[in-house]
């Protein structure tokens, strides 16, 4: 049941609006919607998702480490426990593949998409599935320490 679910935890982790900030302040990132914490939905699930802009003049060079940060970031709300989409859209012509990103980081299988311009990885969080079982192991306790942001995690073209 959904009183189950940690919520709106008193202190630790950052708000979506803190987190907004965070992502924010990596050069030439911008956050294009950050959605979840609701409650969760009929089926008991919630998550998140987070859509994050690269700017012009401004390639992803670290992607594993901005995926790192989007997950250890999310705090607000209700735990998750479905799963947190990253989707990054980007105007460098070498594209960019978040899923690949989320696998290289360990957050999921290898990917077969391939870069491209809009790109997006679901992250599982569900604790019947290994590699969902896996990323809450690795989530550890909610809410966690506010992670510090990842440096060299862009780079201007």
């Amino acid at each position: 049941s959904q009183s189950d679910i940690p919520h709106d935890a008193p202190s630790g982790g950052q708000t979506l609006s803190e987190m907004r900030d965070s992502l924010e302040a990596i050069p030439g990132i911008v956050v294009a919607d950050i959605a979840g914490g609701q409650k969760p939905n009929i089926k008991g699930n919630t998550g998140y998702a987070v859509g994050l802009e690269v700017e012009p003049g401004y390639a992803i060079a670290d992607g594993a480490a901005l995926v790192d940060f989007v997950m250890a970031s999310v705090r607000e709300g209700y735990m998750p426990n479905a799963r947190i989409d990253v989707r990054v859209r980007v105007s460098s012509s070498e594209g960019f593949d978040v899923g690949a990103a989320a696998a290289q980081a360990g957050w999921a299988r290898e990917s077969t998409s391939s870069p491209s311009s809009y790109s997006t990885a679901a992250i599982d969080l569900a604790e019947s599935k290994d590699q969902g079982a896996r990323n809450l192991e690795r989530l550890g306790p909610w809410p966690g320490d506010v992670p510090v942001a990842p440096t060299g995690v862009t780079v201007q073209e």
